[in-house]
């Protein structure tokens, strides 16, 4: 899975002219993780759905945690979003029946995958054959008043020398429940492009100084990302701009950085640097 991309939204208006678009330390003390639990108007929880099976043949895990939230609209919005993002036919289904299905689905899948290659197994090395795998997982990342982000993870293994993985983040803005595009976060993504590039080639490789990217033309701001206090950071796939024993790369633009750039009337804009 070389872009996880691939598994690959005015009730509470009024309430964030109350609260504002404020930040919380995390109880942990993370910087990097917002909680405004305390700000919401709304409790909100996030269960988690879970189902897998195992055998000689495959493994398969899926996990998916939505919100739920009663009486308030955004939150339900950003749940049903995230329900046809995991493939359900409507914002009704009852999400344990649907990673059920796909666990069936998938082992299937894998099942038949193995068999080929078990009929095959005299023309592949013994490494290359084990056991299959597939792992697919929605978590919540946080929530504050401003944003619910979401990390989609993914790996698959069906034979080679190595599986594949992916992130894939899902920045919902709390306002009106939508998906934040680059479309909504920026005035100018030429020169974000430019910006992570010179990041790579800099600040990545002077903390990495093995680093190699295939072509600096592959790095582009690629909509994967997510919203720091200080920070907007670019998600990269296995693959994507280096080669894989580079994982999956992340790119740090600080907000200073990035503030001519930022669409003014977006709520990133007003979460960084207050009301334009």
């Amino acid at each position: 899975m070389k872009n996880t991309n691939k598994y690959l939204m005015a009730l509470f208006a009024a309430a964030v002219v109350t609260f504002g678009c404020n930040r919380q330390p995390a109880p942990d003390g993370n910087a990097d993780t917002d909680t405004v639990a305390e700000e919401m108007p709304h409790k909100i929880t996030y269960p988690t759905y879970s189902g897998g099976d195992s055998c000689k043949a495959y493994v398969v895990n899926i996990s998916l945690t939505l919100p739920e939230s009663e009486g308030d609209a955004v939150v339900e919005s950003i749940r049903s979003q995230l329900l046809y993002l995991m493939g359900a036919s409507s914002a009704a289904t009852d999400p344990q029946a649907l990673v059920n299905r796909q666990v069936q689905q998938k082992k299937i899948e894998l099942s038949e995958m193995s068999a080929e290659l078990t009929d095959d197994m005299e023309e592949y090395e013994e490494e290359y054959f084990r056991q299959m795998y597939h792992s697919l997982e929605l978590a919540h990342m946080s929530t504050n008043s401003c944003f619910m982000t979401f990390v989609l993870h993914g790996y698959d293994y069906g034979g080679g020398a190595h599986g594949m993985s992916g992130l894939s983040y899902l920045v919902f803005d709390m306002t009106t429940g939508k998906q934040i595009s680059e479309k909504d976060l920026t005035t100018n993504k030429s020169a974000i492009t430019n910006l992570l590039r010179t990041t790579a080639m800099r600040e990545y490789k002077r903390n990495n100084p093995e680093f190699e990217v295939f072509e600096v033309d592959n790095i582009t701001a690629n909509g994967n990302f997510f919203i720091t206090p200080d920070s907007l950071i670019y998600q990269y796939g296995e693959y994507e701009i280096a080669a894989y024993c580079y994982g999956r790369p992340t790119l740090r633009l600080n907000k200073k950085d990035v503030k001519p750039y930022i669409n003014p009337e977006s709520t990133a804009y007003k979460y960084w640097f207050g009301e334009n």
